[in-house]
């Protein structure tokens, strides 16, 4: 019997380890192939990155011909100069932008410098490219001489309104400028020092790079990189790093991940040295062979043990457990001796006792799981009606907001589109009117409902504050409602700038804000409004006071405060609905002659999910 057992364990033993070594060598090496996916995984989210902020930016440049202001014959360079500025507003293009004729000579460059225009730019290739072909360029790292100058080039077609070929238009972009390293997302990425992230040209050049240093450093050997960029391929390999310490060079081995752009011939490539890239798989395989030593032990101690154990205390308790396994919970178990035959069997009559107990209170559990089952149900009913209730804000919220669209393009771009209909109508019957007065003031009209238009998308949806963070689209509405208007605005803002709430937080605090500063701007007479804003750890608190002549606010609701007596105040139930969908709290504190004020508390979280 001795011997069975001892040949059965080791033939276990064996057949274990053999699986567990099996298991170890594919553990480490999906932990290998994990770590370089995860870094494809980053190379593509840093690329698609990329290419929405190149196609961003060109798009700003196709806006100037979109704008309809272009005329390079009428010698009057005020609207492409406007064009010009709107462009480079919000663009990667840190160098200025620039307008060309078909010749490739300049016209115009915003902000203006000391250049002769006039001047024929078609030695520099990526604007000879542009001119020859009509279609967008975005070069490598071009050197303008004689100032010796690193420029990035990105060119568009130029279109006058008739759709025709007129020259082209043109930013640059000083991959120097922290701005780049910033806009296109490596910023964060330079604190991890064990790994760094470059975005090269076709000619090997870094372009902007996680570690500020490498930017401009050619790291093409033998034109590999080019190749590679040029074929559009993704590929990891191993590349040799050289490190100067003192009086001496040492060679690091990099694991290399390269993906290519499709918008530029630019490429990403994420390095990290081998022994990092690794380390995680050798502390693994060290492991795993601790672990298997310490099998090994247990297993041949547990061997000697069960060989000097005794059969028949094993049978009586291989009974003791049939009786066990078929409900018969009543007789004890004798127990044998204090050997481990004996604990076992100890064991075992207490897990009878146990048993017998648990049976008792499972039928009690049982009823009481019934009372608690009842319970959730009740719960879950109340959950779903105030889920109702809030379906039912919330549309209610939806149909207001479409309504005042509605009023905005009925009162405002609705009646000048009539006049422009009623003007041509007027020239159709007397053409021989028709002249430059009368064209100006039709241009008048349609940019009036141009710019009603574009205030109706800006209050829909401000790209603001995707672009530039929730601080500046609250600084832009109170200098359009209120600056223009002449009433004087003061800020107090904390904590908006470190860092970046959930979306749907972000829109509520500023639909908030956008509302009580529309009711400040129409019905208050206010001089003077203060905005307070305290973004803490846990807790984003808003305060909005405006010295006007306030109202009754009691006379908005009935005695409960939830509903309102005639419609009037509606602004104020969506203020704060939106509070209610995001957890937060919103109070209004006015009368006659004292002003408003309006206070909101939120309980926030940044977009990692930790609380703030």
């Amino acid at each position: 019997m001795r011997k069975r057992i001892a040949i059965a364990l080791t033939l276990w033993m064996g057949i274990i380890l053999t699986v567990f070594a099996l298991a170890s060598y594919y553990i480490i090496q999906k932990t290998i192939e994990h770590s370089i996916e995860r870094k494809f995984e980053i190379a593509r989210l840093i690329r698609n990155n990329i290419e929405e902020k190149l196609k961003t930016n060109l798009n700003r440049l196709y806006d100037i011909s979109l704008s309809g202001s272009i005329d390079l014959a009428d010698n009057d360079f005020n609207p492409e100069r406007e064009a010009l500025s709107i462009a480079y507003r919000y663009s990667l293009f840190t160098d200025g932008v620039f307008l060309l004729d078909r010749n490739g000579n300049l016209i115009l460059d915003y902000p203006e410098r000391m250049r002769d225009f006039g001047t024929n730019l078609l030695g520099v290739e990526p604007i000879r490219r542009i001119i020859g072909t009509g279609r967008p360029v975005i070069s490598n790292i071009y050197t303008v001489e004689p100032l010796n100058k690193k420029v990035i080039f990105a060119l568009v077609p130029l279109k006058d309104r008739n759709g025709n070929i007129i020259g082209a238009v043109g930013g640059e972009i000083d991959p120097t400028n922290p701005t780049l390293s910033y806009e296109l997302g490596l910023t964060d990425v330079g604190k991890n020092k064990n790994v760094f992230i470059d975005i090269m040209d076709a000619n090997g050049v870094v372009i902007a790079s996680s570690d500020p240093v490498r930017v401009l450093i050619c790291c093409d050997h033998d034109k590999y990189f080019s190749k590679i960029i040029n074929a559009k391929k993704e590929l990891v390999t191993t590349c040799h790093e050289c490190h100067e310490s003192g009086s001496k060079k040492t060679i690091t081995t990099n694991m290399l991940v390269f993906v290519p752009l499709e918008s530029a011939s630019w490429g990403i490539s994420i390095q990290e040295s081998v022994e990092n890239v690794f380390s995680p798989a050798k502390k693994l395989k060290k492991t795993f062979i601790a672990m298997g030593i310490v099998f090994i032990l247990t297993a041949f101690i547990l061997t000697i043990g069960i060989n000097r154990s005794i059969l028949n205390p094993v049978r009586e308790l291989i009974k003791a457990t049939g009786r066990i396994a078929r409900g018969e919970l009543e007789k004890p178990i004798v127990h044998h001796g204090s050997d481990e035959i004996g604990m076992l069997a100890k064991s075992f009559e207490i897990m009878r006792v146990r048993l017998l107990e648990s049976m008792e209170s499972i039928k009690k559990y049982s009823l009481e799981l019934e009372d608690r089952v009842r319970e959730r149900t009740r719960q879950i009913e109340e959950s779903q009606k105030r889920v109702e209730s809030l379906l039912k804000k919330i549309i209610s919220s939806q149909e207001e907001e479409r309504k005042r669209i509605a009023r905005e393009l009925h009162d405002e771009i609705l009646q000048s589109l009539s006049a422009i209909l009623m003007r041509i109508d007027m020239y159709r019957l007397y053409p021989e009117k028709f002249g430059k007065e009368k064209t100006e003031e039709l241009r008048d009209i349609v940019l009036r409902a141009w710019e009603g238009v574009l205030s109706v998308i800006q209050n829909l949806r401000p790209s603001m504050i995707d672009d530039l963070g929730l601080e500046a689209a609250i600084k832009w509405l109170f200098d359009t409602h209120l600056g223009e208007k002449g009433i004087n605005y003061f800020f107090n803002i904390k904590g908006l700038k470190e860092k970046r709430f959930p979306p749907e937080i972000e829109i509520a605090l500023f639909r908030i804000i956008q509302e009580a500063v529309v009711n400040i701007s129409k019905h208050s007479d206010a001089e003077n409004v203060i905005l307070n804003i305290d973004a803490n750890e846990n807790m984003l608190r808003m305060e909005i006071k405006d010295d006007g002549r306030g109202f009754d606010i009691e006379s908005l609701f009935d005695r409960e405060g939830r509903h309102l007596r005639d419609g009037r105040g509606l602004g104020i139930m969506g203020m704060k609905e939106r509070a209610s969908l995001i957890g937060g709290e919103l109070e209004i504190r006015s009368a006659p002659g004292e002003g408003c004020t309006v206070s909101l508390y939120i309980p926030v979280r940044y977009q990692d999910g930790s609380n703030a």
